[in-house]
């Protein structure tokens, strides 16, 4: 059968895969991934406003690349999809140097040093245009700068990205020095999130700089708290292989110890955004937050309810395909064969999440409050009510062991109406269409409140001991820093 070559333009086809969808921050962590692959312990990531002409580049000191290798390196689809990897190559497609480099510049240049010698080539999208659509790889680093190439000579070994010509993938729309330094900020905190584990041991121990400055892992799990409540980690045999799935509940706004603590926590998108999966290859964070698509007929959303709800995944790098990772390594999707078993997962994270953002994180045997009295109880399903008025709270044993037959018969309607009224679906929608009432402890009115309950006790026979002894553990007095104290002081004071 008679066949024919056909070429694709160069210069027609990069200029295409310009447009693949990287972000500056998406296409800087892709061009880590081979620095890792390479075993570089250190990173160094460059940028340069240069008056209005930004350059850029990424530096480290990993095993290098032989000029041969290094032309492979540069060559479109050179190792593809299918290729079998080591476990600590972080690649896919054989895309990734090129197609994220170029998303941002139109001068790639990639210097490489081993002990055999140095190598660079050069890639220039306007010089493939004037070729006439032939792929013409630029044998040297053309015309590196020497402030840039000497940072490589320091090095017994590594490798140097550098980008020229950036445009950030723009026609005319460049960004402002202030847009600059912003996109910076961005990259900051999108290194820190992908390369937590490596930044914090977690993996191969890893050290990235950004502008000589160390680049902090942002841990999305807060692992370390006591105050977060680790489900055990489950296995999940599927196609591509085992995978290791554990969900974890975030404390409450109230546990954190500042506003700047609980919004650093929140994750360079905000709670709300990055709740839900985060799925990893080979320790390397592909996707943060969503919930994959699962819920049923109705797929969850990123609701202010679960906002606490974060699950780890671990997915080999032989399950790429079944996950259908995409070329920017930015998005994953579970296969359908173990779909189920995730949603089964993610529901009971989900719950729990929803009882420490209701409780305001007085949840779990872990916390240091589970003994707070508390006059609302949550019921199981299936329960006639949901929501219930403790009857064996102190106060209200105090209030029935005080008044006669027809007060108790009119106490008990009043609760029972209470709990027939409680306005679940007014609060529901409030809460997802407003998100939560920001309300601050107020001590002083805490403790007043506290006060006249505290002397309505006392003349119903408690000890001042007594008294601070039980309003100290009751919702919502417990809040109240030093309350046993304080109360002890005005009762005390009040009687002199």
């Amino acid at each position: 059968m008679p066949t024919r070559a056909v070429p694709p333009s160069a210069a027609a086809l990069v200029g295409s895969l310009r447009g693949v969808g990287y972000s500056l921050e998406t296409a800087i962590a892709d061009i880590l991934d081979n620095s890792i692959a390479a075993g570089a312990k250190g990173i160094e990531v460059q940028w340069e406003w240069n008056d209005g002409e930004p350059v850029g580049w990424i530096l480290d000191d990993g095993s290098g690349m032989h000029s041969d290798r290094l032309v492979e390196a540069m060559r479109f689809g050179g190792i593809g999809p299918e290729a079998e990897r080591s476990a600590e190559d972080l690649g896919r497609f054989g895309l990734g140097l090129k197609t994220a480099s170029l998303s941002q510049c139109r001068q790639l240049t990639v210097a490489s040093k081993t002990r055999s010698g140095l190598a660079s080539f050069t890639w220039d999208l306007d010089q493939l245009r004037k070729n006439g659509g032939g792929w013409d790889l630029i044998e040297g680093d053309a015309g590196l700068p020497e402030e840039i190439r000497n940072q490589l000579k320091s090095k017994k070994s590594g490798t140097l990205v550098v980008w020229r010509k950036v445009d950030f993938g723009r026609t005319t729309d460049r960004p402002s020095y202030e847009s600059f330094l912003a996109d910076l900020q961005r990259v900051d905190a999108h290194l820190g999130m992908v390369f937590h584990r490596f930044l914090a041991g977690d993996a191969r121990p890893l050290k990235i700089t950004l502008n000589a400055s160390r680049v902090p892992a942002w841990d999305p799990f807060l692992e370390r708290d006591e105050s977060t409540i680790r489900n055990p980690e489950q296995h999940i045999n599927g196609p591509g292989g085992r995978v290791l799935v554990r969900g974890f509940v975030l404390p409450h706004r109230d546990r954190f110890r500042s506003e700047i603590e609980f919004e650093k926590t929140g994750g360079p998108d905000g709670w709300t955004a990055q709740q839900g999966f985060y799925v990893y290859r080979q320790k390397r964070l592909l996707s943060a937050g969503g919930w994959l698509g699962l819920g049923g007929s109705r797929a969850w959303t990123r609701d202010e309810t679960s906002r606490l709800a974060r699950i780890r995944i671990d997915i080999p790098n032989t399950a790429d395909h079944d996950w259908r990772i995409d070329v920017r390594k930015a998005i994953a999707r579970p296969p359908d064969a173990i779909r189920k078993p995730l949603q089964r997962i993610a529901e009971d994270v989900r719950r729990k999440a929803r009882e420490v953002f209701v409780h305001r994180g007085q949840y779990g045997s872990r916390q240091k409050a589970a003994g707070v009295s508390r006059i609302w109880q949550v019921n199981p399903e299936g329960s006639k009510r949901r929501y219930t008025m403790r009857r064996d709270h102190e106060l209200i044993q105090l209030i029935k062991g005080r008044i006669d037959k027809t007060g108790f018969d009119l106490l008990e309607g009043l609760l029972d109406l209470i709990e027939r009224t409680v306005p679940v679906d007014r609060v529901w929608l409030d809460v997802t269409e407003r998100g939560v009432p920001d309300e601050q402890v107020d001590s002083s009115e805490l403790v007043s409140a506290a006060l006249s309950m505290a002397r309505l006790m006392e003349r119903a026979g408690l000890s001042p001991l007594e008294v601070v002894g039980r309003l100290s553990t009751m919702d919502p007095f417990d809040k109240v820093e030093d309350i046993e104290q304080k109360l002890l002081r005005k009762l005390q004071g009040a009687k002199r």
